[in-house]
């Protein structure tokens, strides 16, 4: 990892902007209402990074591996390192999916379910340019779960697409499942800015 560079807002801190197209999440978690269509529920879990298990720490660069509580038995382990993270369901991942700029993720977690068995994931990232503007941008990214993890399917830029949580549980809905980590490749749904569109997992 390479040193740490300035940065006005605290690796574990950035400012979170809650977009209104996250409010629906936020009440759904707060009311305990799912989120159906077409047979297909949602469940929300919070996402506290300071709560979380240390599993490493990294002097260079200041890196941490952390495990935290997910849904039901499925952990969720999140590392990050020079301000960007990488988040896993189920288990640690092979390969670090992030994004160029400086990011952070949400604080909250969707659970795709079928049946009532979660398949999928929805998670929110804010993205800074690290240029002191303060100018957040959000992109949701969308993982398959499955026996041995997870991998990214999709992911949505929400500053640039106003119905960016339909358009992420489109992704989960109707990729998710038939997804093969390791050979298929993730894609952007809708539009995408420049900051938004810089997902690793599909720069690859």
């Amino acid at each position: 990892m390479t040193s740490r560079p300035e940065f006005s807002l605290s690796p574990r801190c950035l400012t979170r902007a809650v977009l209104p197209a996250a409010a629906g999440l936020f009440v759904a978690l707060a009311t305990g209402i799912p989120a159906s269509a077409a047979g297909f529920d949602s469940a929300y879990t919070k996402l506290d990074l300071d709560s979380c298990e240390v599993l490493k720490e990294y002097e260079e660069g200041g890196g941490v591996d952390l495990k935290c509580p997910g849904y039901q038995d499925i952990p969720v382990f999140a590392s990050e390192g020079d301000l960007r993270f990488s988040v896993d369901f189920g288990a640690p991942g092979e390969e670090s999916a992030t994004f160029g700029p400086f990011n952070e993720p949400g604080e909250t977690i969707e659970w795709r379910l079928a049946g009532g068995k979660p398949f999928a994931t929805i998670l929110r990232f804010h993205l800074d340019p690290g240029d002191g503007s303060g100018k957040i941008t959000d992109v949701l990214a969308v993982y398959t779960l499955s026996g041995e993890g997870s991998c990214p399917v999709g992911y949505v830029d929400a500053s640039v697409n106003r119905d960016a949580n339909v358009l992420a549980r489109q992704i989960a809905d109707e990729e998710a499942q038939g997804f093969v980590c390791g050979s298929d490749r993730p894609k952007y749904r809708g539009k995408f800015s420049e900051l938004g569109g810089s997902a690793s997992a599909v720069q690859q």
